[in-house]
């Protein structure tokens, strides 16, 4: 993977379960340096894994930027709306994303829940659009990149595949310059990352 410091805008993790996509993220998590991270965990999944508190209300979000991690679970302030909390998270994190200098990290598990082929959220498409010109960053995973909505895919300017069984996520990631017959085979904890700016790629372990 690349170094943060000089990593593509968006980089988008694919994989089947458990074949390390999640422990490569973690990694780059750890590895930055950025202003702030921004992870959204509706499943609590990053505060688990990094031992974060989480951050359920608006103050919390607030509150937690001093620490340059914000793990919003969306439990309390959208119980039964958690796309409408992801849409809230991206809005509050592209504005505190504008609010001074430094690379940002706006880190995503599972992207296809809430950016797929029926639903762009406006707000999510504000990051990614608008987001660079204040140093954010996009960092997300997926387990079926054909599900995440075309337009966010088409922007992945850093691709890292995971291992991969089903034929139309090997679609998806051959379109985007990927070596399909490599993807298939890669052990699990192996991956292959393309650099989609460069055409340059880099393979390595996690695990």
């Amino acid at each position: 993977m690349s170094d943060f410091t000089t990593a593509p805008a968006n980089t988008l993790i694919v994989g089947m379960t458990r074949s390390g996509k999640s422990t490569a993220a973690i990694k780059f998590l750890l590895n930055s340096n950025p202003a702030c991270r921004f992870l959204f965990d509706e499943s609590s999944r990053w505060s688990r894994r990094l031992r974060l508190r989480p951050a359920y209300t608006a103050a919390e979000c607030e509150a937690a930027l001093v620490t340059r991690w914000v793990c919003f679970n969306p439990l309390r302030m959208f119980p039964d709306n958690y796309a409408a909390a992801f849409d809230w998270f991206c809005n509050w994190t592209f504005n505190c994303a504008t609010r001074g200098p430094g690379e940002k990290i706006l880190a995503i598990d599972e992207l296809w829940l809430w950016v797929n082929n029926r639903v762009m959220p406006r707000n999510f498409r504000l990051c990614t659009q608008a987001g660079s010109e204040y140093g954010l960053r996009i960092l997300a995973l997926t387990q079926e990149p054909h599900n995440v909505n075309s337009s966010v895919v088409g922007q992945t300017t850093e691709l890292i595949c995971f291992r991969l069984q089903e034929p139309k996520a090997w679609d998806c990631v051959k379109a985007l310059g990927a070596d399909v017959e490599r993807v298939k085979n890669l052990p699990l904890g192996s991956f292959i990352s393309y650099n989609r700016l460069s055409g340059g790629s880099l393979a390595g372990r996690v695990f």
